[in-house]
């Protein structure tokens, strides 16, 4: 007898149907929601200096934006996302520009989701062994999401320097 299997709609990932119910703050499904739980336990487990548990949440943010995600999730993760890829921030130094810009009395716009799929996803980064891998996979996923996103690019870096400059 064969498992069905379930697609999430904001990353594409095919997964064993297991009737969880996603949030509604992603647009996503609650078997992809389950996994990206699984690695946050292990990115917030790391307590380490670098806060590196803040890249898996723009990650998996910009990842899971839709019609029912709030524009300024979208606009923060996209933000965060250029800040540590572009710029080589860690999550602790990310998630002081999250603070800025939430200081900024801001009508964030509504953007177009990317054209392209996604290469990588919460469950190819738990596919990796443990640690160490983890945290490369990591890396490749933010990487991935972010050129995903590249039609936002210029928008990205000129709301950033507007805002943050």
């Amino acid at each position: 007898m064969s498992q069905e299997t379930i697609t999430c709609p904001g990353c594409g990932a095919l997964l064993p149907q297991q009737g969880i119910e996603g949030p509604a703050r992603y647009n996503t499904s609650g078997e992809c929601y389950a996994a990206y739980s699984e690695l946050s336990g292990y990115t917030m487990g790391k307590q380490d200096i670098h806060f590196m548990h803040q890249h898996a949440i723009d990650t998996y943010s910009a990842q899971h934006a839709g019609s029912d995600v709030k524009t300024i999730t979208v606009a923060f993760s996209l933000i965060g996302l250029y800040y540590a890829i572009e710029h080589g921030y860690t999550g602790k130094q990310v998630q002081r520009v999250h603070m800025l810009l939430a200081q900024q009395k801001i009508t964030w716009p509504s953007l177009s989701l990317p054209k392209k799929p996604y290469s990588f996803t919460v469950i190819d980064v738990l596919h990796a062994a443990p640690g160490k891998h983890w945290d490369d996979m990591l890396k490749k996923w933010m990487l991935d999401v972010w050129m995903c996103w590249e039609h936002q690019h210029t928008w990205i870096r000129s709301i950033s320097q507007t805002l943050l400059h």
